[in-house]
């Protein structure tokens, strides 16, 4: 008997189970889910949308979906920046109403005149989703007036059948009225600075910078000069000019003269004051920026040779695009990675002062003078110190070596150098010249440049042979004497 009554407990204990699980767990997910949806205003997935258009009474802007792409198409056509359109769709689709129809259908459709009291009858915004052929239409939201508290707008779903007066959140209206300037592409110039294969910057009366990305992700200057380009600079400045974004459109369809007016006239430079060409991806598709006359708050007139339209460029962006040449160059005088340097040298008035090498359990022994312990220490350090050599500015530079006015700089006999030999065999060498007002002249890896650095990081450079190394131990005098009779 108590075996059976036990069983018919389980039985209702597990029918309990079940009926808070299904009912009040999962079912109440289910309600929850199902309330929310009831709330929505439109019902629709980002993926299912064809077009958009959104009605301001005076003007009409339209998004199509092309490919993988959105385009403006009314009022002008041009690319539509697709993070703002995927955004403008969130914001729909999460458009909630907020207590009770203020009016009901039949209300509304007895008597119109009742819309004129919620702004309703003359809707100042209109917006409506497009689906795909297979999706079924969907209905336009009309926005009207806001509430006397301005917490709420006033909305209607126009040409479902269902005309009842609603309201939803203020912000939820502003969220939803946006702008030609809001939807469309703004960038300065489409493209992605990774892809950047090479760069020509034409400035009005200065020489043409060009420069082509090394295999090594790094840059080589070809002209004004070839030389080893500021990798992290030239970098920066693409980054910068790919995350660029206009200010304004000032015409959309500029006729010669205005373009003339703009000096945007794609003529070469006797028109424009400055033209950036970049070579783009593996086939080199080209991306040209013309800049032309500035404003009177310093911004620039600009023109992508792609698109019609002229626009504002800020003055940060025109700053970094006239960046010197000087400064688009690598900087670095001496390239020294310190896990690949076997040996070092300090070589003074054609004497060596000392040499070290470092041997395979990355231990530094000095060769030069014997007999000495090396401070392994003071050759990492100087290594980095070596690699982080930096010139202020460049004092000369030629095509050739001989060529080079070393004497002026007093480079043809330098003071000291020190010499650097990697562990394929190759080596570096700094060699110091001329010193005073605290600069000094070097020559690096470069051999047709000498460069200025400050006079008191080269000082650091030079150690001398007790800096780098400990004294050899030597025995007093009389250490052959017994300790015990010394006392």
């Amino acid at each position: 008997m108590r075996l059976k009554t036990n069983l018919v407990i389980s039985v209702v204990f597990i029918a309990l189970l079940g009926f808070v699980y299904f009912y009040e767990i999962r079912g109440g997910e289910d309600r929850r889910v199902e309330a929310e949806r009831a709330r929505q205003l439109l019902d629709f997935s980002e993926h299912e949308v064809r077009s958009l258009s959104i009605d301001h009474g005076d003007t009409l802007l339209v998004v199509e979906r092309q490919g993988d792409v959105w385009r403006l198409t009314s009022p002008v056509q041009t690319d539509a920046d697709g993070e703002a359109v995927e955004r403008l769709l969130r914001a729909m689709g999460e458009v909630e109403l907020e207590g009770e129809p203020l009016r009901d259908s039949s209300s509304v459709a007895a008597d119109l005149s009742i819309l004129a009291g919620y702004g309703l009858d003359k809707p100042r915004l209109r917006v409506h989703v497009d689906l795909l052929e297979d999706m079924g239409p969907l209905d336009t939201l009309r926005f009207g007036d806001d509430t006397p508290t301005d917490r709420f707008t006033y909305v209607q779903r126009g040409g479902s059948g269902n005309p009842e007066v609603l309201r939803v959140r203020a912000w939820r209206f502003d969220n939803l009225n946006k702008s030609i300037f809001d939807l469309r592409d703004r960038r300065v110039l489409a493209f992605e600075s990774g892809d950047v294969r090479r760069v020509r910057l034409q400035r009005a009366g200065e020489p043409t910078i060009e420069a082509s990305r090394a295999t090594e992700g790094g840059w080589l200057l070809e002209s004004p000069l070839a030389r080893q380009g500021d990798a992290s600079k030239i970098n920066s400045i693409l980054s910068s000019l790919q995350n660029a974004k206009t200010e304004r459109i000032l015409l959309e369809q500029p006729s010669p003269a205005d373009l003339a007016a703009a000096g945007l006239v794609d003529t070469g430079l006797a028109h424009a004051a400055l033209e950036l060409t970049l070579w783009v991806g593996d086939d080199r598709a080209q991306k040209r920026l013309l800049l032309g006359a500035a404003t009177e708050k310093g911004s620039v007139q600009a023109l992508d040779t792609s698109r019609p339209h002229v626009f504002l460029v800020d003055s940060t962006l025109v700053g970094q695009l006239r960046t010197p040449v000087a400064d688009l160059r690598d900087k670095r005088v001496l390239h020294v990675e310190a896990a690949g340097v076997t040996a070092v040298a300090l070589q003074e008035g054609g004497d060596v002062l000392w040499s070290a090498a470092r041997d395979s359990a990355e231990t530094w022994h000095l060769t030069t003078p014997p007999g000495r312990e090396a401070k392994s220490w003071r050759f990492s350090s100087l290594l980095a110190d070596l690699d982080a050599l930096e010139a202020a500015r460049f004092a000369a530079d030629a095509a050739s070596a001989d060529r080079l006015p070393l004497a002026a700089f007093g480079l043809d006999t330098p003071q000291w150098s020190i010499v650097v030999t990697r562990a394929d065999g190759s080596m570096a060498r700094l060699q110091v010249g001329a010193r005073g007002d605290g600069e000094a002249f070097v020559m690096g890896d470069e051999p047709l440049s000498i460069s200025v650095v400050d006079d008191d990081e080269v000082e650091g450079l030079h150690l001398g042979l007790d800096d780098v190394s400990t004294p050899p131990t030597q025995e007093p005098d009389g250490a052959d004497v017994d300790p015990a009779a010394a006392q």
